[in-house]
């Protein structure tokens, strides 16, 4: 992490501003223009498609659309919105960072629920759970036999307390995945800087992947982690840099023990979005160079890690064909954005949880634009998430479900062009299918479970007929990610007067785009133009709601 001069800060701030103020936008729904047209007028003049002056399918284009997602990345892509649970000694020490030398006497949870922790996440709409098992004070929360700085030498249950049990039978009986976080980083552990710290931190994934934690989702008696969430953080005092971890024998091991787990951030699977302050990029890749997958994070003190809450002005374009051109080596590695809910990771009883508005304007432009969201519960001293965040994450939870509580019925679903669209029974079929997890087990089978639509050669535009009129609040669009991430532009009108109005655009789609409206005129009619792509656009969905009137 790069230290900034007083100059440097000032200019990164109001950058970091601008992608704020932008990234509102998406959420701050978009303006009506005024202008209505007759039907038809404005594609003929100017939308036949060029595809923005880009070739459609060349060479590159099919170099960018051949990086494809493994189904470990397409199933924790389902996910979307999950939450991070930082709890351990910092949360008894007040700090952000703890030392490694603290007493394991002073871990005691008066009244600790994990059964609380679940029901809260569930509500907030969250779909899994990461626990922070070890963080960089290298205290456990489980009873480990690699180290005697742990919960076994705690006072929480007379020292035969195991929180990663005790959570992982609330996340199954709430329905929720469960993940961990081990920090690489141990302050506590002699042996860290050299060559036998790698053992000692396999030692400690074992452990934690061997299948007593977790959730057994499929029934074969061995209990699954979905995730491995491994940061950067390094030991200042050791001069080390970020050849010391040996990921790849870690991730081996994960591969191994847990082969339908991610490794998220230091692993292979999914990257950090390049900041803290919960703020996506306005056009977010999955498809990326692999020297640019935005994991330059090592951080080697608590003022590195606060910088940050502030957004590097630097590789805000990771992924357009102008970034991809130059790289060689191309991966398929889609973005998470995390932030807490509090200005701390870990709970501090002054701070205060960010309003509703806000959550919700960093689940529109993250979930809503093709990135996951990890949202920090932080749990207080006695072991609970605290009831101003529980009111908070309700009430999040509550908005966005009223936000998709009206869908809007769709009699047809015209394909086509500038020139003319016609019905199609099978883009119907594919675009307003249920799918995903029909079994409802949290297993998808992706050759059944999930239809798309390939639109032709001659096909961009999308025309949605409703049954009715309709006031839209959201229109929601999603790529079939199998067939890699293609389309880089479009836009949504809406029939009204006799003519169409531009209601929103807007560049990738993605696993999800969440378009947002208020107090549009009411319609009977969407069409939605793809503008760009790279070859033919391939739609796993679309979808219409009402604008929602309900309170939180």
């Amino acid at each position: 992490m790069k230290r900034f001069s007083i100059l440097a800060l000032v200019l990164v701030l109001t950058l970091s501003l601008g992608i704020l103020l932008n990234a509102c936008d998406s959420y701050n729904y978009f303006e009506v223009p005024t202008t209505a047209y007759r039907p038809g007028e404005e594609f003929l003049k100017g939308w036949s498609n060029d595809n923005n002056g880009y070739a459609i399918n060349d060479a590159e284009v099919q170099r960018l659309i051949n990086v494809l997602p493994s189904e470990r990345q397409l199933n924790y892509l389902e996910l979307e919105y999950y939450c991070f649970i930082h709890f351990g000694m910092n949360t008894f020490t007040g700090k952000e960072w703890g030392t490694g030398k603290e007493s394991p006497q002073k871990f005691n949870p008066t009244d600790l629920s994990t059964d609380q922790w679940c029901e809260v996440l569930k509500a907030s709409g969250a779909k899994g759970v990461i626990l922070t098992a070890k963080h960089h004070d290298g205290f456990c929360l489980w009873p480990t036999a690699t180290t005697e700085h742990s919960v076994k030498n705690s006072p929480y249950k007379n020292g035969n307390g195991d929180i990663l049990a005790e959570l992982s039978e609330s996340c199954r009986r709430f329905g929720l995945k469960m993940g961990i976080y081990l920090s690489p980083w141990d302050m506590n552990a002699e042996s860290y800087g050299t060559d036998a710290y790698h053992d000692f931190y396999m030692a400690q994934l074992t452990e934690l992947l061997d299948g007593r934690y977790g959730v057994d989702t499929d029934g074969d008696g061995k209990k699954e982690i979905f995730c491995v969430w491994m940061d950067g953080a390094l030991g200042e005092e050791e001069n080390l840099d970020n050849s010391y971890y040996k990921m790849d024998e870690y991730e081996a091991l994960i591969r191994r023990l847990q082969p339908d787990c991610v490794t998220a951030i230091q692993g292979s699977d999914v990257r950090w979005v390049g900041n803290e302050a919960g703020i996506a990029r306005p056009s977010e890749w999955s498809v990326v160079g692999s020297g640019m997958s935005g994991d330059d994070n090592f951080q080697t003190d608590q003022g590195e890690a606060d910088d940050l809450q502030v957004v590097s002005p630097e590789s805000q374009d990771l992924g357009s064909r102008e970034v991809l051109k130059g790289q060689q080596n191309l991966i398929f590695k889609p973005a998470e954005v995390d932030v807490s809910i509090r200005k701390g990771w870990f709970y501090h009883p002054l701070q205060q949880p960010k309003d509703v508005e806000h959550l919700l304007q960093i689940y529109y432009t993250s979930v809503g634009g093709n990135s996951s969201l990890l949202m920090n519960i932080p749990p207080n001293k006695e072991g609970r998430i605290a009831m101003k965040d529980v009111r908070t994450l309700i009430a999040f939870g509550n908005a966005v479900r009223n936000s998709t509580a009206n869908p809007v019925a769709i009699d047809h679903v015209k394909v086509g062009n500038g020139q003319q669209t016609v019905a199609s029974v099978a883009a119907k079929s594919a675009l307003l299918d249920r799918d995903g997890d029909e079994d409802g087990n949290g297993m998808i089978d992706w050759a059944h479970d999930i239809t798309s639509y390939r639109m032709g050669d001659n096909e961009y535009i999308i025309d949605l007929d409703l049954q009715g009129l309709s006031r839209i609040g959201r229109i929601d669009l999603r790529e079939d990610l199998r067939y890699s991430q293609r389309i880089e532009a479009f836009e949504i009108w809406i029939k009204s007067n006799g003519g169409w109005k531009l209601v929103g655009d807007g560049t990738v789609v993605g696993n999800r785009k969440i378009m947002m409206f208020d107090n549009l005129p009411a319609t009977d009619g969407v069409r939605i133009v793809i503008k760009q792509s790279r070859s033919n656009p391939v739609l796993r969905s679309v979808a219409v709601y009402e604008q929602s009137q309900l309170p939180y």
